[in-house]
């Protein structure tokens, strides 16, 4: 029976770490298990790959504490980890937002928590971390304390600058009420609040100050060869012709600094003209100096022809990074290439190489509807800790009407707020 504790207990940590439902179904199913040290660890730390982008997992291990009968040594954990989380920015929001859950049930102890951490002993760079509880928890009366208390670091760390981006999130949240005039009416009675809103004021000032005018081209060319990048909302809405121009320049540019700039372009598009000038720089050898190779590769996911998927197939059998080829697959798949992307998925255990994995395979399966999908994207499925992709391998699994029945199960549990949600805007 031990061993068997043993090993329910590791898979709990497993799904845990990977944030899937599978975690919240094993506590439920084994009342008589001590999952606490395991929960704890999962309080206390964001396991997400990416905490920033997936956001908190609050929710997920809140639900979790629910069904357990040690919730308050749980709690008690939770609160000494708010008060002491000195290194790791999202795993103090993971705790801050763990926290509110608590408040929000009326623990005034977790509220007043929150209030005493925010602002001491900020993690550097992330002086913001428990804006949004306080908002969310206590409105107009959260922003005034916040303010104040940004007025007294300021007061003690003169150089520091604030924007006014709290206020404007709050604004937008509120718009029913005046904020900016709330704010500067408290400021009369309140130094620190007044500080608060001159230091902002400063700053906007100085960033007027340092603001570069804005460049205007006479042509896309002279703008992709003249920029350092290309900002994200131009290289997503480049017009067909644009496009065309940019390929007729592609072919005859000399200079390999601006023939680099140019073929980049292609990782969003399909380059217009044959294929096989871009087939021909993939097959370059690789070189230091330039990313023209790389670049080519890229772009051979948009082409399709029995050369390209050749090409891909050789590099994938050959390659110690197979992953840098797969996305020539999108649009070069061919029925029972799932057996490849299998064998590669069942390789790696690597989070960033299982992350890059993800991306790919679910780009991969959007592209080519097939119930093909279903293995390779259920290896990936456990063994990745991203909300994120985990919710695209879901979906594609849902469209393709290969979801297991034991996904399913997990599915209302998840990690990932917005993948509980699939099945039911699936249902029709």
């Amino acid at each position: 029976m031990k061993t068997d504790t043993t090993d329910i207990k590791r898979l709990f940590l497993n799904s845990l770490k990977r944030g899937t439902g599978e975690a919240y179904l094993i506590v439920r199913d084994n009342p008589n298990i001590d999952f606490s040290t395991q929960i704890i660890k999962g309080a206390l730390n964001i396991f997400a790959y990416d905490g920033q982008s997936e956001g908190s997992r609050g929710k997920y291990i809140f639900d979790i504490i629910s069904i357990v009968k040690q919730k308050d040594k749980i709690r008690k954990a939770i609160l000494k980890g708010l008060a002491t989380e000195k290194n790791d920015t999202w795993s103090l929001t993971h705790l801050f937002d763990l926290t509110k859950l608590y408040a929000q049930q009326g623990d005034n102890e977790a509220r007043q928590a929150i209030y005493n951490r925010f602002l001491n002993e900020p993690i550097e760079g992330s002086d913001w971390v428990g804006y949004s509880e306080i908002l969310e928890l206590d409105g107009l009366k959260g922003l005034l304390f916040i303010a104040e208390k940004f007025g007294r670091h300021i007061e003690q760390n003169p150089e520091d600058w604030q924007d006014d981006s709290i206020i404007r999130h709050f604004q937008e949240e509120n718009k029913e009420l005046k904020v900016k005039e709330e704010l500067e009416k408290a400021s009369k009675k309140n130094s620190f609040i007044k500080l608060y809103l001159d230091t902002i004021t400063k700053t906007k000032n100085e960033h007027k100050k340092h603001k570069q005018e804005k460049i205007e081209f006479n042509s896309i060319i002279e703008e992709i060869i003249n920029s350092r990048f290309l900002s994200l909302r131009r290289q997503k809405n480049l017009t067909e012709n644009e496009i065309l121009e940019i390929a007729t320049q592609l072919l005859k540019e000399k200079n390999k600094s601006n023939f680099e700039k140019l073929l980049y372009i292609f990782y969003d598009y399909k380059f217009p003209f044959q294929s096989e000038f871009i087939l021909k720089l993939a097959k370059q050898k690789k070189n230091t100096k330039n990313r023209i190779n790389e670049f080519a590769i890229y772009a051979l996911q948009h082409l399709k022809s029995e050369e390209i998927r050749q090409f891909a197939l050789d590099k994938i059998q050959k390659s110690k990074r197979p992953f840098d080829y797969l996305e020539i697959l999108i649009s070069n798949y061919s029925k029972g290439d799932f057996r490849i992307l299998c064998d590669i998925a069942n390789k790696f255990n690597d989070e960033h190489i299982i992350e890059n994995l993800a991306g790919i395979y679910t780009e991969i399966y959007k592209a080519n509807k097939t119930t093909e999908c279903k293995e390779p994207l259920e290896i990936l499925y456990n063994k990745m800790n991203c909300g994120i992709h985990r919710n695209g391998i879901i979906e594609v699994l849902i469209e393709n009407k290969v979801i297991s029945d034991k996904i399913k199960k997990e599915i209302p549990f998840d990690s990932f707020l917005e993948t509980r949600e699939l099945l039911n805007e699936n249902k029709n």
